[in-house]
């Protein structure tokens, strides 16, 4: 609560106007003016990064992008139908199996597109994400982590 009156009782206009900007030795260590150096230069860093991104995805051909889209929709709902599928008591590992397979289809689909696109495009990190879990998920139905 001490600190709290401290504050409070400072009221505009009572600072001293002549410590403004003037760095002086602090315990706390970094001082604001370094803070805000790292922090403009972080800033203007990331403008150019999403600059090159878009760049990198104006040059990639249409057709392309809307395969990597509508595949990995399709990865999607296939995952979701997967869970469907485990979550209801009445299918046996047999009845798991073309889910395996499509997800194992649908990997090498999106590692395939993948590879046509520069590395530093936002859909090439979408790809790969989805093609990571389609094959976790497929991986583990053939070891057989989802059979009781």
């Amino acid at each position: 609560m001490g600190v709290f009156m401290k504050i409070t009782a400072i009221t505009p206009g009572q600072q001293d106007a002549s410590t403004i900007g003037k760095s002086s030795a602090s315990t706390t260590g970094t001082s604001f003016q370094d803070i805000l150096a790292h922090e403009l230069a972080a800033a203007k860093t990331p403008a150019t990064t999403a600059t090159t991104a878009t760049v990198a995805t104006a040059q990639i051909p249409a057709p392309l992008r809307l395969d990597g889209l509508t595949l990995t929709e399709d990865t999607i709902n296939t995952l979701e139908k997967f869970s469907a599928a485990l979550g209801n008591p009445s299918f046996s590992a047999q009845d798991l199996e073309p889910f395996a397979s499509a997800l194992e289809d649908e990997t090498a689909a999106l590692v395939n597109l993948k590879n046509q696109l520069p590395e530093n495009n936002p859909l090439s990190a979408l790809l790969e994400r989805v093609a990571t879990a389609s094959y976790v998920e497929a991986a583990k139905l053939r070891r057989g982590d989802y059979h009781a």
